[in-house]
């Protein structure tokens, strides 16, 4: 059994920069195309709406930014930055992708109280909890002026790996896990706009559910795997081609 986290008084919260939006006063210069965040970014379609120009395409996109644990592993662990990649495809106002990303969150303190039963807890040492995720996602874009917003949502899965070693005078343990999956799915909203005909930035924020995953030894009622939950804000640097 996974043992229980001490919850700690530090929370953390993701903040993301919005110096990009000393952009949004920027006359634009070229055609307007849309990107969704988190690698679901807009070409354009050649299609007119409210004054821009969207044309559909190919586009991919580089992202970074900062991301945030929820749920019982906020407890534990502080969130870090986070760096992806994305291959992204333009159809009218809907937008598809495809990424990859990558995050290592760092725990609270060099010791952390866990407990096996709720009632006797131990001193133990966490490693970086690091996951690799791949993501297909879709969303739906609307144009107002040379800004695009977009609504939409990413799912698709974690490979998570951690390391916790339990070594007290009374009790000692290790729990590891390498590569496990963990169900990711993210509703995601945000805003982007081009700076040259095939240069873009957006800015997203997204939440991933923490829904449940997998589900073991069912027939001896078992255990179910609790899916990735998170808050994050990325910046997307795109290439419309």
């Amino acid at each position: 059994m996974a043992p229980q986290i001490k919850p700690r008084t530090k929370r953390c919260v993701a903040t993301l920069s919005l110096v990009l939006s000393l952009f949004i006063f920027c006359k634009a210069h070229a055609q307007t195309r849309g990107m969704n965040a988190d690698g679901d970014v807009l070409s354009g379609s050649n299609r007119s709406s409210g004054g821009a120009v969207r044309q559909d395409g190919w586009l991919i996109a580089f992202n970074g930014g900062y991301e945030s644990p929820m749920g019982d592993l906020k407890d534990s662990y502080k969130g870090s930055p986070t760096f992806g990649f994305s291959v992204m495809r333009r159809m009218d106002h809907l937008l598809y992708s495809g990424t990859i990303d990558y995050r290592s969150y760092k725990p609270l303190a060099d010791k952390i109280q866990i407990s096996y039963d709720g009632t006797d807890y131990y001193g133990a040492t966490f490693s970086n909890y690091k996951g690799i995720g791949a993501y297909l996602g879709i969303a739906y874009e609307l144009s107002a002026g040379d800004i695009n917003f977009y609504g939409g949502v990413n799912g698709g899965f974690v490979l998570v790996s951690y390391k916790i070693t339990v070594d007290d005078t009374n009790f000692s343990s290790i729990e590891s896990l390498s590569n496990g999956q963990s169900t990711y799915i993210a509703p995601k909203v945000g805003f982007n706009f081009m700076l040259s005909n095939n240069i873009g930035i957006a800015v997203e924020g997204r939440y991933s559910l923490g829904v449940v995953g997998g589900n073991y030894n069912t027939r001896s009622g078992g255990s179910t795997t609790p899916g990735f939950n998170s808050v994050a804000g990325n910046l997307f640097l795109t290439y419309s081609f």
